[in-house]
């Protein structure tokens, strides 16, 4: 008995005292698709998180194609309201992507880091939020081999305290 009460003793000492938390979990991903001239573009568009704990950094990669040579310019944000509804902030940083300006290719992807600082609260214990982003990429328009035309991409990317959008 004296062993079995030292087991117990030892399993309680073990667990964690507060709450554990989980990681976010992508829960959906969808696509759009753009067409510039002769080029049509596929690209990640509408990212949706679940799980999130505010202040939890993302890494997020969105991937695109298209017909012809495209270039990564940049991505930015919305302006003039980036982030929805009204009290959601975030910053979005460490932004790489390809193809780089000068090496066009048919497809790359856009890599970030994004971290809500505040969240809407929607009923008792919900929190959400929604991040406007604009990737924009150079194009060949007309499939001759130069980059001669720029496009800008909505993104949103949507985070919940739950485990549902």
């Amino acid at each position: 008995m004296k062993a079995l009460c030292a087991f117990v003793l030892v399993i309680c000492l073990l667990l964690p005292s507060g709450p554990v938390l989980a990681a976010a979990t992508e829960f959906s991903r969808g696509q759009t698709t753009v067409t510039v001239g002769s080029n049509t573009l596929t690209a990640d568009n509408n990212v949706k998180y679940v799980n999130y704990t505010v202040g939890e950094v993302l890494t997020v990669t969105l991937n695109y194609s298209a017909t012809c040579d495209i270039e990564f310019s940049g991505l930015t944000q919305r302006s003039p309201k980036p982030y929805t509804p009204r009290g959601v902030a975030g910053v979005v940083s460490n932004v790489t992507g390809t193809p780089p300006a000068g090496s066009p290719a048919t497809s790359g992807s856009v890599t970030f880091d994004i971290q809500f600082t505040s969240l809407k609260k929607a009923g008792k214990s919900k929190q959400f939020g929604v991040a406007h982003l604009k990737l924009v990429l150079g194009v060949d328009d007309d499939c001759d081999g130069s980059i001669d035309d720029t496009v800008n991409i909505g993104v949103q990317l949507s985070v919940s305290t739950a485990s549902h959008p």
